[in-house]
């Protein structure tokens, strides 16, 4: 091999030097790690739908009016039924069992700063999950060519 290849995480690794267990091992802590990060992006992507919903509830709330009967959205999957005491204000859940009460165009602004917080942690945990992918093809490929190299070593000696 003309260039040695190496993975840079914690600390440098030169691939070219591991053993194919070592590689095998290398290998398989990668797509564990690759697995994760899909996890935490499905988590984030579930979270960036649940904002946009609450930004639709909000819209529905700013053409309500005063005494208007309504479900109100306990969750994605359960209302309940309630009546609008003051349409200009709602009750916005801050993190962690904190809320406050906020104007709908606030409300708005806190999920679009929480939306848009998302989209920054799915960008950097994409650019991880490219930089492990990379790491992966190249031990794939190193595992590769040593096998190769084993059975043709295995084949020389027949002869």
């Amino acid at each position: 091999m003309a260039t040695p290849l190496t993975i840079s995480n914690e600390r440098e690794v030169t691939v070219a030097d591991l053993t194919l267990d070592q590689l095998g091992g290398l290998k398989t802590q990668h797509e564990d790690e690759l697995a994760e990060l899909q996890n935490q992006l499905e988590q984030l992507h579930g979270a960036r739908n649940r904002y946009n919903n609450s930004m639709s509830t909000l819209d529905s709330m700013g053409r309500a009016k005063e005494s208007q009967t309504m479900l109100i959205p306990l969750n994605s999957s359960l209302y309940a039924p309630g009546k609008v005491s003051n349409p200009d204000k709602v009750i916005v859940e801050l993190g962690t069992g904190y809320f406050c009460e906020k104007t709908i165009p606030e409300a708005k602004k806190l999920i679009e700063r929480k939306i848009a917080l998302v989209n920054k942690s799915m960008e950097s945990i994409e650019n991880v999950g490219n930089n492990k992918k990379k790491n992966l093809d190249q031990i794939i490929m190193v595992m590769q060519y040593k096998m190769q190299q084993a059975r043709e070593q295995q084949e020389h000696s027949k002869k």
